[in-house]
């Protein structure tokens, strides 16, 4: 193959690639935020949380919360609702995360009556309940 192929080739490549990127990702992938607080009963817990925008307006951000031991759940602050995730639906690296399942998809769960403003409560599998501030 000729280098002026080669390179329009790989030209083509990229642009795709972009084009997939751009239309494709928003519904699957999330940044780190440090903007919530998650308790686990009374105490504080480390999460590691991630927030996406699939239209890219921020009154439908999606928030990830993993909290070790306990569960993954991705809250719709739009519906006011929230679905749990299985560890094999996302993989997390430090600054983000990739959920292979659209974000926007899944069966959606109301959470338990909010005692304050902004905030999520999640009753977890063991009985306990999760509070997640915003």
């Amino acid at each position: 193959m000729s280098a002026p192929r080669k390179l329009s080739v790989s030209v083509i490549f990229i642009v795709i690639m972009l084009a997939l990127f751009l239309f494709y990702a928003p519904a699957h992938y999330m940044k780190r935020v440090n903007w919530l607080t998650v308790k686990f009963g009374d105490s504080i817990v480390p999460a590691d949380t991630y927030a996406g925008e699939p239209t890219h307006r921020e009154a439908e951000t999606y928030v990830l919360v993993h909290i070790p031991n306990v569960g993954n759940y991705l809250l719709n602050f739009e519906e006011e609702n929230y679905r749990e995730v299985s560890t094999r639906e996302f993989f997390r690296v430090h600054p983000a995360s990739w959920i292979f399942k659209s974000i926007v998809q899944g069966q959606w769960i109301e959470p338990l009556p909010s005692l304050k403003i902004n905030e999520y409560r999640i009753a977890t599998h063991n009985g306990h309940v999760a509070t997640i501030s915003f």
